[in-house]
């Protein structure tokens, strides 16, 4: 219940924020009230045209609030036919001056209230299916988000190192997912144990081979901004490292939880099913559910790098370059150091989870 009221109180917090207002600049909210022109637009040096429409909106905040202004959406930027706007849609406006001359240009189109009702309907399946178990979900969802934006990233934001900040925060992100959802007893306690041995493997192993690898830490734009943000002060790489830590979490944490409720599970059915015994059958299910679920981490880490992948098909970059690109190379380490993670997580939950089963009856 703590854990509750602290991610409502973080959501009360976030809304009493001007969520328009950034160090980059300010955005103002409006709609489009009419399409005026829809077409496209041939770019210098490429053959194929760029969608683009020229769009009445109406402001909807600042001092010039109910002012109707028209400006162009795309063109110069890349759009399809799926992002073209429509009479109702809102978005977001940068304004920039030139003397006394306002222009308005796009920066976003809202698209979080597009959200809500899925959202509305995961709560809905969870409880209706899930019960207290769904509840205890959405609680421990609530506060794992609340660990990350209450703790993790304001010490990165004070130039605290990212990693050891990332680390302390993962290990309470764990304690909150564990004893909220699956509650208190042994059974969580050794997976919680097999977690953070995976925990240290994966961020050991991390820091080898990102080092090995010589990579920067410069993986996309974002961290590019990043770095400009802070004036260079944070460390990139050990940003890099710190995301691969949370990558592999949520894989450790099912393969822990699953592997010690297993273990409890045959000891139940079986009192006299101890010790090396019970390790070894446990141990067998563990296995089937490794390779399953090193494929799902697999696919989602390459789902990611779906465009990369598309450009290595069609040989826009050299195939040596687009190999050892850090797009690239990173996604490559996750998968592999997430999967040494998952693997070694398996024996060691078993072997806790078997020590607190007790002796046999």
């Amino acid at each position: 219940m703590r854990l509750v009221i602290l991610a409502a109180l973080a959501v009360a917090l976030a809304s009493c924020l001007d969520a328009n207002i950034g160090a980059s600049g300010t955005v103002v909210e409006a709609h489009v009230v009419r399409v005026i022109q829809t077409g496209e637009r041939l770019v210098p040096g490429s053959e194929r045209g760029r969608l683009f429409q020229r769009l009445q909106v109406e402001l909807d905040s600042s001092l010039y609030r109910g002012e109707k202004v028209t400006l162009e959406w795309g063109g110069r930027r890349a759009l399809t036919a799926a992002g073209l706007l429509k009479e109702g849609d809102r978005v977001l406006l940068a304004l920039s001056r030139e003397g006394t001359q306002r222009t308005y240009t796009v920066a976003e189109v809202v698209r979080l209230p597009s959200l809500l009702p899925y959202g509305a309907l995961l709560v809905v399946v969870l409880l209706g299916i899930a019960r207290l178990k769904g509840l205890a979900a959405l609680t421990g969802l609530a506060a794992s988000i609340a660990v990350f934006l209450l703790a993790i990233v304001p010490a990165i934001q004070r130039g605290d190192d990212p990693l050891l900040a990332t680390v302390a925060g993962s290990i309470a992100v764990l304690i909150a997912s564990v004893f909220v959802v699956h509650g208190l007893g042994a059974k969580s306690v050794a997976a919680l144990g097999g977690t953070i041995a995976g925990l240290i493997i994966v961020g050991g192993l991390g820091a080898i081979a990102l080092a090995a690898a010589r990579m920067s830490g410069f993986t996309g734009e974002e961290t590019i901004f990043v770095s400009v943000a802070t004036e260079g002060k944070l460390d990139v790489a050990r940003l890099a490292l710190a995301g691969l830590i949370v990558g592999s979490l949520g894989a450790l944490v099912d393969m822990a939880v699953g592997q010690s409720s297993t273990t409890f599970e045959l000891a139940s059915v079986d009192p006299e099913l101890r010790g090396r015994a019970l390790y070894l059958s446990a141990l067998r299910v563990g296995r089937d559910h490794i390779g399953s679920l090193i494929n799902t981490l697999a696919l989602a880490y390459f789902g990611g790098a779906l465009p990369l992948i598309v450009l290595l098909s069609l040989s826009y970059q050299p195939l040596s370059v687009a190999l050892n690109s850090e797009d690239m190379i990173a996604s490559v380490l996750t998968v592999i150091v997430a999967s040494i993670g998952l693997v070694t997580c398996v024996p060691v939950t078993t072997a806790f989870a078997v020590t607190l089963a007790g002796e046999r009856r």
